[in-house]
């Protein structure tokens, strides 16, 4: 069921792009496919599931990871001047290297720097982006639906705003939408299998429900609130025993923000 949306090769060779899931197949299928990783797939989509995917579903499919160099972070350096100097971008940096705040790099740390390559093949945004929504208007929406679903307010607050600041009009190199953040492929995951219809991540509100209820389902199926926020941030298969720098980060940087809220 479902064609691929957008065919680059049909080999191991073939790049990144996108790809709708077809009847029988599997996610590591579909990384050997891609010369991608069933990890790396689960990530940058966001899936709650790794070992779940539905036919029809739209997932973005990520280039190969190829590391040309690493790179010890100078005194007065931004991560700007870095992505500069290797030929790469700041998203394409921040993704391999799990760094939550692009504003903030700690000299001496040793960043992974990909190849060209990489930075050339990174997922490009939507041509348009979602339209702006008043603040008033979107801290409405998280009050309402954190009550909904009986989550704390102060979280779903914090969470939203290390993930986009309260703006819609805002989407990530990897092509996560909105308030919340939310991944096409998560999105459809929400409404598929977790109930939320035909919400629609572009429109605020809606945007708002979607990262509710994925946070919802995630801190039902995780073990405490830090490792449910990791996931959050990186997939929920992508959480082991210990968290990743990257994971512990986001984590402690949204527990910090609700006593804001």
């Amino acid at each position: 069921m479902g064609t691929a949306a957008a065919v680059w090769l049909t080999g191991p060779a073939a790049h990144a792009g996108s790809y709708v899931v077809r009847e029988g197949d599997t996610l590591s299928g579909i990384a050997a496919r891609f010369g991608s990783s069933p990890a790396a797939i689960a990530s940058v989509n966001r899936l709650a599931n790794p070992n779940l995917v539905v036919a029809g579903q739209a997932l973005r499919i990520p280039a190969r990871l190829t590391m040309s160099s690493t790179h010890q972070v100078a005194a007065g350096e931004t991560l700007s001047s870095i992505a500069q100097r290797y030929g790469t971008s700041i998203g394409v940096l921040a993704r391999v290297n799990h760094l939550s705040d692009r504003d903030v790099i700690v000299s001496g740390t040793t960043l992974k720097v990909p190849s060209a390559s990489l930075s050339a093949a990174a997922p490009a945004a939507p041509a348009l982006s979602p339209a702006a929504a008043p603040v008033a208007v979107i801290e409405e929406s998280l009050e309402r639906h954190a009550a909904t679903h009986g989550l704390d307010v102060s979280l779903v607050k914090a969470v939203a705003y290390n993930e986009s600041g309260w703006r819609q009009d805002v989407t990530s190199s990897v092509g996560a939408i909105g308030v919340m953040q939310v991944m096409p492929g998560t999105a459809k995951f929400v409404n598929d299998v977790l109930g939320g219809g035909a919400l629609d991540v572009n429109v605020a509100d809606d945007n708002v429900h979607l990262g509710v209820m994925y946070l919802h389902h995630l801190l039902n199926m995780m073990p405490n609130e830090k490792r449910a926020l990791a996931a959050y941030f990186a997939g929920p298969g992508n959480v082991g025993p210990k968290l990743t720098e990257g994971q512990a980060h986001y984590a402690s940087v949204v527990e910090s923000l609700k006593a804001r809220f």
